[in-house]
């Protein structure tokens, strides 16, 4: 009878929890007022408090992609820097090309504030001639508010399974309580995770700032003495090997055809009165 008692105490209780969720949400965001975190039930810093959502205030991604043709690569690499520096932000990755023959890249992705995006890439585009630019932003605000809503919900549920452990004694019940808790603290580690990395990618935006040097001259630079006489021995050794391998293509071909020669010859001989 305290088994089967346990049991129905654990659905009428998980019942509650989904109705309060419900309720609970319908109040917080019919009214697009900001949402709070919930306390930490689990202890583990997967309940601490994310920035609040206001409707009026989005959640936005944003990105911009910019192909500048500059002097010469150093110069402004340095002011790269220099802006990155100026706007609370930092380089973040820095990739040089330089093949021979053709001109030298380097690709450099700057992060700053959300608040500075603006002002750093103004600042960026300065550094030489834009030959490109693009600018995207992603709204991710109706998923942060997803997100958040349900970890509520799973934290109040975390909550029902606690008391329920507390009121459990027979072992096969709390071995069951104890699966649901493990499962729920594992889904708000996991959205807990995506909330801070939402965060992060809304409080910075990332310029991605592709710098090329001027394309070299049509036909590039004369080559040297050394460079014309090793390119000459280089055709000399090729004809002469491209000569012998035509004569021994054509050795037996020659023989067959002498052969054949003094075969008529003697011939006309013998026929000859």
């Amino acid at each position: 009878m305290q088994r089967i008692a346990a049991v129905l105490v654990l659905a009428l209780l998980l019942g509650a929890a989904g109705c309060t969720g419900i309720a609970g949400q319908d109040a917080k965001y019919t009214d697009g007022g900001p949402v709070s975190a919930p306390p930490d039930l689990w202890g583990n810093g997967a309940g601490e408090a994310v920035a609040t959502v206001d409707a009026a205030d989005p959640k936005l991604v944003r990105n911009a992609d910019l192909r500048v043709e500059v002097p010469s690569l150093e110069p402004a690499l340095d002011r790269v820097r220099e802006v990155a520096a100026d706007q609370n932000g930092t380089v973040a990755g820095l990739e040089l090309r330089a093949e021979s023959g053709a001109r030298r890249t380097a690709t450099v992705t700057v992060r700053v504030p959300e608040d500075r995006f603006d002002a750093a890439l103004a600042a960026l585009r300065t550094v030489g001639t834009v030959r490109s630019e693009s600018v995207q932003a992603q709204d991710v605000t109706e998923e942060f508010v997803d997100l958040t809503a349900r970890r509520d919900a799973l934290a109040r549920q975390l909550g029902q399974y606690q008391r329920i452990m507390a009121n459990t004694t027979a072992v096969a019940d709390v071995l069951k309580v104890q699966e649901e808790v493990e499962r729920v603290q594992v889904e708000l580690d996991r959205i807990a995770g995506r909330l801070r990395y939402l965060e992060s990618r809304t409080a910075f935006s990332r310029i991605t700032l592709r710098l090329e040097e001027p394309a070299p001259l049509a036909g590039g630079t004369l080559p040297s003495i050394v460079e014309v006489l090793g390119a000459g021995v280089q055709g000399f050794v090729a004809v002469l090997s491209g000569l012998v391998v035509l004569a021994i293509t054509l050795l037996p071909l020659v023989l067959l055809g002498g052969v054949a020669w003094y075969l008529y010859r003697r011939y006309r001989r013998s026929k000859a009165p």
